[in-house]
């Protein structure tokens, strides 16, 4: 996939190769847990749509709120170290949600309650991964080494979403979310292991001040906003779509947790091959090329809204992961170059918090929003917004000039 050099110059590094390794495991568990959790809610007593809303919101909106604190905590106390602690305490809180599941005792607030818990934990979590790989790998490799780590993740999710699908339709989802649990305990402890592989950098000011350090460095740079901005409406109407509005339409058309999962495991497919491509394809304007690749997005919702059959469904689905993964290799390789390494976690951590803080808000009106206005019309909405949100980004000439070529730092 990468050149020959650079690929013989991965494999020969140890802590890349437990990165990769803690990646495919922990996805395999975070492919699961949606299928698993979704279909969990849904078959609970009295369940609706809104149901589903409510509980992925509880998680949603404390992982947006407390990110820029993540940033801080992940450069102050070392990345590696902080990705593994908070692995093996959220696989406890994945394992209480299994066994409330498998024990009957699963109620909405008490979904609520954990998956709060669980966002705070994967807010410090986020940014940490983000800084992670320049602290393994050396620059000239980055760019392969997000590739061969964006492979990794969606070969796990690939594996997770058919075990999901599999494991919800034979025995439930409490067991499958429990798969979910172990996976994070093995991933936790192999990066551990390598924790003396990151190194503080503490300004030796105070979290408030290291928070307002990263915001103006997250707002210098103009091209980060635009596509953040953007990608907040993206991301509103993909989780909204993918997580809630989408498992409500596959149980009245698609088969329930089994077509699901089949469209899903397309998509992740999807997300691989975009990957393996990321690796080898350099383009001179990653961004422009990246967003016009995500229109496939918006077109994979109309795919949706028609009801069409499953199979053109999961090639919407395929296309959609592909463009999104192509964008995402180049993107992280355009922050890792252009963003002083000191104040990467933090800004990263901004990039995130701003990419996800309308998710919460699409998580909340999907199930009341398929209520009221119907599927068909719902999934028209969100790729009419989707739309608006990838075209806009390209206006701004920052977004349009932005080179491949690494800035010096």
């Amino acid at each position: 996939m990468a050149d020959t050099s650079s690929t013989r110059v991965l494999l020969a590094n140890v802590r890349f190769r437990k990165l990769f390794f803690a990646r495919t495991i922990s996805n395999i568990g975070n492919g699961v847990a949606p299928i698993a959790i979704a279909f969990g809610v849904l078959s609970l007593p009295g369940a609706t749509p809104t149901s589903l809303s409510i509980v992925l919101a509880a998680q949603a909106i404390p992982l947006v709120l407390v990110l820029p604190v993540g940033g801080v905590v992940a450069d102050r106390l070392g990345r590696a170290k902080v990705i593994a602690v908070t692995d093996l305490i959220l696989s406890a809180f994945v394992m209480l949600t299994a066994a409330l599941f498998l024990t009957g005792t699963a109620t909405v607030p008490l979904l609520a309650l954990i998956g709060a818990i669980s966002g705070c934990l994967n807010a410090l979590w986020w940014p940490a991964m983000s800084g992670l790989v320049p602290e393994v790998v050396d620059d000239e490799h980055l760019q392969p080494a997000n590739a061969f780590v964006s492979v990794a993740s969606n070969a796990g999710l690939i594996a997770g979403n058919a075990i999901g699908g599999v494991l919800v339709a034979l025995i439930g989802s409490g067991w499958a979310i429990a798969v979910d649990s172990v996976s994070f305990i093995i991933a936790g402890l192999l990066v551990f292991s390598m924790r003396d592989v990151s190194s503080r950098h503490s300004s030796g000011e105070s979290t408030f001040a290291d928070l307002a350090h990263g915001w103006r460095v997250f707002w210098s740079y103009r091209w980060v906003v635009v596509i953040v901005g953007a990608f907040s409406f993206v991301i509103m109407v993909w989780r909204g779509a993918e997580e809630v509005m989408g498992p409500v339409l596959a149980r009245e058309v698609y088969g329930g947790a089994a077509g699901w999962a089949f469209i899903m495991v397309f998509q992740s497919v999807g997300l691989l091959l975009g990957a393996v491509v990321a690796s080898k394809l350099r383009v001179r304007r990653p961004l422009v090329v990246g967003m016009v690749a995500m229109l496939t997005l918006p077109l994979w919702l109309v795919t949706l809204a028609l009801e069409l059959p499953i199979g053109w469904v999961a090639l919407g689905s395929f296309a959609c992961g592909a463009s999104l993964e192509l964008l995402a290799v180049w993107w992280f390789t355009a922050m890792q170059t252009n963003i002083p390494r000191d104040a990467l976690s933090r800004v990263s951590a901004y990039d995130a918090m701003g990419s996800l803080m309308f998710g919460p808000i699409g998580l909340a009106i999907s199930g009341p929003l398929i209520v009221s206005v119907g599927a068909n019309e719902a999934f028209l909405i969100a790729a009419a917004v989707a739309t608006a949100a990838i075209l806009g980004s390209l206006l701004f000439r920052s977004v349009r000039q932005l080179s491949s070529e690494p800035a010096s730092m």
